[in-house]
């Protein structure tokens, strides 16, 4: 059996849990839930194992401690869901042998080889805790965030109902890769091993991001994940709303603008942009797909004979209001575009939330905001952006900022927490993942 002996409140960077504490013959194991899993069906779960030196150390040797902080990352963003944090160190085999079995890897062997040289099975875990901790918990079936098949396989063998899996691949670099695709050969994990970007090692930096939109492809409920990208020069300027005729960024920065359009479901706007700048919203600077152009157009102000609508691989999405005009809205129409209308904010613009609501019915699971100013402003008063990549640009140019007044009542600043500065070209970019105060 399996005692709840306690459970406690946990607020997080990543969203408020409830954490549980189960004991099973002397053997306590963790629950960390997010909102009201009972009764509820495909509820996203990752059951994760236990890895002192990737989880607290940041070990790069493996990569457990980013699935583990990925998986938090995630489950934040969901109105639902757990993750069961099992006390077997080492795939069972126990800290001491684990850090056996790594000098052995030092000497040649990969992860598999060391364990059977130790006298142990390559792995020995066991899942029949977390199907209690599951049952106990009450979900009807899960998404298991994993890319071991013989995890899914131990835990159906007791009786837990996965509806569907949702993979977790988190990057590999030089320190972890024989260790991945050992556990891919030998261990039949499913990984891709994606190719780096066209650029070779240059963008691999952000590849943190590019993991947490893998994951966000596969939420079921909610808003799409909100990434968001501006370029400012040093005194904060940003170039369409200053009125600027050319990029702030440099050519390898624009490079890296257009990876991630690559990497979103769609690209967002508002229509000051479109008139400013009639962006064509495309892949340009690197190989890869076409993001969904999206526009925020109230008044549907937009040309029909605008770029957008006469050169897009996809077609583009219009969101207005009821105070645009329907003869305008069935121009657009004609035109390629796919207008919708959706309600009003306070003041007299698209409502975000709304917004958002129809590009996830859409299918649409990854968004990239690219601006201008007050589309930018919006979302960070909103609290609806995840993800900020800052270009800033050694230039000094005097106009718009990109964000004016503060984001709150209160004036409290938002923090990119974890946030990380790659110098790229001439350029310094700031990126990570935002984070509100309560």
């Amino acid at each position: 059996m399996v005692h709840n002996l306690v459970k406690t409140r946990l607020p997080t960077a990543f969203g408020d849990f409830m954490l549980s504490l189960y004991d099973e013959d002397g053997k306590e194991h963790l629950a960390l839930v997010k909102g009201d899993v009972r009764g509820q069906s495909n509820v996203p779960v990752r059951v994760h194992s236990e890895c002192l030196t990737g989880d607290v150390f940041g070990s790069r040797r493996c990569d457990c401690g980013d699935q583990l902080k990925h998986t938090q990352q995630y489950l934040g963003r969901q109105a639902a869901g757990i993750l069961i944090y099992l006390r077997q160190e080492g795939r069972g085999i126990g800290l001491s042998k684990k850090m056996e079995a790594y000098n052995l890897q030092d000497g040649g062997l990969d992860t598999v080889e060391a364990n059977i040289e130790l006298g142990h099975q390559p792995d020995e875990r066991d899942y029949g805790i977390a199907a209690k901790i599951l049952n106990e918990l009450g979900v009807k079936t899960i998404r298991l965030i994993t890319n071991n098949p013989h995890k899914i396989e131990a835990l159906e063998s007791h009786g837990v109902m996965i509806a569907s899996r949702i993979p977790i691949e988190v990057g590999h670099h030089a320190e972890n890769l024989g260790y991945l695709r050992s556990k891919a050969e030998r261990m039949s994990h499913q990984l891709k091993f994606r190719e780096r970007h066209p650029e070779g090692q240059a963008l691999a930096f952000i590849e943190p991001l590019v993991d947490q939109l893998l994951l966000a492809r596969h939420a079921d409920q909610g808003h799409p994940f909100v990434t968001l990208t501006y370029a400012q020069s040093m005194d904060g300027s940003i170039a369409v709303d200053a009125g600027i005729p050319f990029p702030l960024s440099s050519e390898k920065s624009l490079a890296l603008t257009h990876y991630l359009r690559s990497q979103h479901d769609a690209l967002l706007v508002g229509v000051n942009t479109l008139l400013a700048d009639d962006p064509q919203l495309n892949v340009r600077y690197c190989e890869g797909e076409d993001p969904r152009p999206v526009i925020l157009d109230s008044h549907l102000r937009t040309p029909p004979g605008c770029r957008l609508l006469k050169g897009s691989t996809k077609s583009p999405v219009i969101l207005t209001t009821m105070d645009s005009e329907l003869a305008q809205r069935e121009a657009l129409t004609r035109s390629g575009a796919e207008v919708i209308v959706v309600k009003a904010d306070a003041e007299g613009g698209v409502d975000l939330h709304a917004a958002l609501d129809v590009l996830f019915k859409l299918g649409i699971r990854t968004v990239m905001v690219e601006g201008g100013g007050k589309i930018i402003s919006t979302f960070l008063k909103q609290r609806l952006v995840n993800y900020c990549v800052i270009t800033i640009t050694p230039k000094i140019i005097g106009g718009f900022k990109a964000i004016e007044g503060p984001l709150s009542p209160l004036g409290i600043p938002l923090t990119i927490t974890g946030c990380r500065y790659e110098s790229l070209g001439s350029d310094l970019i700031a990126f990570g993942a935002l984070e509100y105060a309560s």
